[in-house]
């Protein structure tokens, strides 16, 4: 039977998406499990999978087109089968934006309104697919708040809309949905008159836009404060060069997947720093999911090491290897962006020797590193040479206190300090 194959969400902060590509075209067969299409996120470039076999009948949305999140980017059914007319009589997607040499004349004429979008304005009837009036049953939500306003043709309510709603509606027949709390980020500001003709705009990738509502939605709510300490690395460096000697090119153990390691066991030691400030009260996290955030050319991605405090030096290394190269070439699945419970963002590399870094929300903390530099201190009353290496946690002050954040970085000091608690 002919149904709508719908925008999914490949994202926790996803609101749309981009059709890269369709890797299946219309009168193809696919079988679950089939890569249907690769499409453009908010985080990064993901592979849309079929969940049952079919055929594509209809394309509803083309290479470079954009569709709201639920909104119906292609019809699916059986070989032969013919697509019903009600599902095709509203477009599913935008076009694609048009570029500054070929301006759009939407501003200059409006298109008149289709007979068939006009009747679903007029009407008091509520269009909804099956799952979402079971879910709004479910949930006690009242479908007539979302009347015309739903994701699918002709403002058809689905299945996500109603998720949108769960947990932030009044039980059927009270109050309309609850509007989000929390402050509003400011608003770009347009660019200054004096500069006008000397800059060059373009338009940011989903994933700056992104970024920039995370970003916006992080260090405003949120109340951050920032811890410091300097590690001394001596050891930790001459324990990496052991191991990857040994390990032969297997596979290369880097600084970040010792602090990695290190981290995980100072959260499991401390779990009051490791408790996120939510809707419900505190989180405490069970297990240490270690966010590592890596630099591509069109923004930043933080894919996540799962439950680190389970997984060995050697382990974290051959994961956050696999995650990095998968990260850069846009192939991460969606539960590995997922799921993070605090992230290390190392600028070391880049010759930052410190800095302080943004909470990536429901996260408690982020811990900013810099670069190993070779610094005199002072060891048993004499001046020596040694690596040192600088980081700054940034807490939510929510969530935990200073004195809990101190106590973090201590246990990593002392892991770093001394490695050989880091293979335990």
């Amino acid at each position: 039977m002919a149904d709508e194959l719908v925008m999914p969400r490949l994202s926790d902060t996803m609101e749309r998406g981009t059709i890269a590509r369709w890797i299946k075209q219309e009168g193809d067969a696919f079988k679950n499990g089939d890569v249907l299409a690769e499409i453009e996120t908010d985080k990064a470039l993901m592979e849309l999978s079929a969940y049952d076999d079919g055929v594509i009948l209809k394309i509803l949305v083309p290479d470079g087109g954009e569709a709201e999140l639920g909104a119906p980017i292609a019809i699916t059914g059986e070989a032969g089968e013919e697509v019903p007319a009600e599902l095709l009589t509203a477009p599913a997607a935008t076009a694609v934006e048009p570029t500054p040499e070929s301006p759009s004349k939407s501003s200059e004429a409006a298109p008149a309104t289709t007979p068939a979008v006009a009747a679903a304005t007029n009407s008091t009837e509520v269009r909804a697919s099956p799952i979402a009036r079971k879910l709004a049953s479910e949930n006690g939500i009242d479908l007539r708040v979302l009347a015309g306003k739903g994701s699918g043709p002709e403002g058809r309510i689905v299945k996500v809309d109603v998720e949108r709603l769960v947990g932030k509606v009044a039980p059927a027949g009270g109050a309309a949905p609850v509007p989000a709390t929390g402050p509003t980020p400011a608003p770009a500001k347009s660019v200054p008159t004096a500069l006008a003709g000397e800059v060059r705009i373009e338009k940011p990738s989903s994933m700056l836009k992104a970024i920039a509502q995370r970003m916006g939605e992080s260090n405003g709510p949120i109340p951050h404060f920032y811890v410091e300490s300097k590690i001394d690395m001596e050891k930790a460096l001459e324990l990496r060069k052991d191991l990857n000697e040994a390990l032969a090119g297997e596979v290369k153990v880097s600084v970040t997947d010792m602090i990695i390691r290190a981290c995980a066991l100072a959260l499991q030691d401390n779990p009051d720093v490791h408790r996120s400030w939510v809707a419900e009260g505190l989180a405490y996290h069970l297990h240490a999911n270690i966010g590592i955030a890596v630099a591509l050319d069109e923004g930043l991605i933080v894919p996540v090491v799962k439950h680190a405090d389970e997984l060995s030096l050697v382990e974290i290394a051959r994961a956050s290897q696999d995650l990095a190269e998968r990260a850069r070439s846009g192939r991460l699945l969606q539960a590995e962006i997922e799921g993070g419970t605090f992230t290390v963002s190392n600028l070391g590399m880049f010759g930052v020797t410190r800095f302080m870094a943004i909470i990536n929300p429901p996260e408690p903390a982020i811990l900013a590193v810099g670069a190993t530099v070779d610094t005199p201190v002072v060891r048993d009353g004499e001046v020596v040479v040694r690596p040192i290496m600088t980081v700054t946690l940034s807490c939510d002050h929510r969530a935990t206190s200073g004195a809990g954040g101190a106590q973090l970085l201590q246990s990593l000091k002392r892991c770093l300090e001394q490695p050989v608690l880091l293979m335990a």
